[in-house]
């Protein structure tokens, strides 16, 4: 029986449970996938509770993802790039020792997610990245990876420039930091092959932001990172551009990596997706 669980701040409404247990039911594998609420204080002590109870994995989200790399015992090269991890695997040996291994499949989630809208990666697109905390880590390393240029914007300068610092010295020439404010949004929009959004959809609720994305052409495309119907992000550039992707694809697309990593068998995406399209939720 496989336990697993998403661990964050708040996921009292996550679409994971049912997106993962769609795909344990699709491998033919007995498991239950759930959802715990947890607090930046007592998100270690909650990690080690599980691996009491028997969990198999976690995944993590916000705001828990440094954290989360923190505390494993072994990292995959895609977590020590970026710092952050996004699914931690419990493996048990025989004298019952248990490893951490954390793993960050955000950055290859968002790739398949490119993939669906059309938007070709490699090294001709440019790409403008809002965020600097665990979403934007993994979606910064995976991107620079195939070459992509990168305008990496945020309101927090220390961190942006961590996770740039933290990429192999090859790989940063490709990106490029700036504040995130209506200045840089009007002057990077017009040249962008795609936004992507790793902030809080409530971010986008700052007029001044909403009004620089009319600089957005509408041959670019627009990921956001959080899920749900009528964001204001998805308000705001309706009228600009039609390829718009909110959140749920590169959920789906990251949570089947996950389970890749810690079941070492890939499940089927297509019932993973008919299970993430419910009635409107938030993350």
């Amino acid at each position: 029986m496989i336990r697993a669980a998403v661990l964050g701040q708040d996921v009292s409404r996550s679409r994971s449970p049912q997106i993962h247990n769609a795909g344990f039911l699709a491998m033919g594998i007995a498991g239950n996938y759930e959802a715990f609420s947890v607090t930046k204080q007592d998100f270690r002590r909650r990690v080690k509770e599980l691996v009491e109870q028997g969990f198999t994995y976690v995944n993590v989200t916000i705001p828990h993802k440094h954290t989360a790399a923190a505390m494993a015992t072994r990292r995959t090269p895609a977590v020590e790039m970026t710092g952050a991890a996004n699914t931690l695997v419990f493996r048990r040996s025989k004298n019952g020792a248990v490893e951490i291994v954390a793993d960050n499949t955000d950055g290859q989630g968002l790739i398949d997610a490119m993939a669906d809208i059309g938007v070709k990666v490699n090294r001709a697109c440019t790409v403008i990245l809002v965020g600097s905390g665990g979403a934007a880590a993994g979606a910064l390393l995976a991107l620079v990876k195939k070459g992509v240029k990168v305008v990496l914007l945020s309101r927090r300068p220390g961190p942006a420039r961590a996770l740039k610092n933290r990429l192999p010295e090859k790989w940063r020439e490709r990106v490029q930091l700036a504040a995130l404010d209506a200045s840089s949004l009007t002057e990077q929009l017009p040249q962008a092959d795609l936004l992507i959004s790793a902030v809080p959809a409530s971010a986008w609720e700052n007029p001044s932001l909403r009004l620089s994305l009319k600089w957005l052409t509408k041959s670019s495309a627009v990921i956001e990172m959080a899920y749900g119907t009528r964001s204001p992000l998805s308000l705001a550039i309706r009228k600009q551009t039609p390829r718009y992707q909110d959140g749920i694809p590169m959920l789906v697309h990251q949570a089947a990596h996950a389970i890749k990593f810690a079941l070492r068998k890939q499940p089927p995406s297509e019932p993973m997706f008919r299970a993430a399209r419910v009635p409107d939720m938030h993350v």
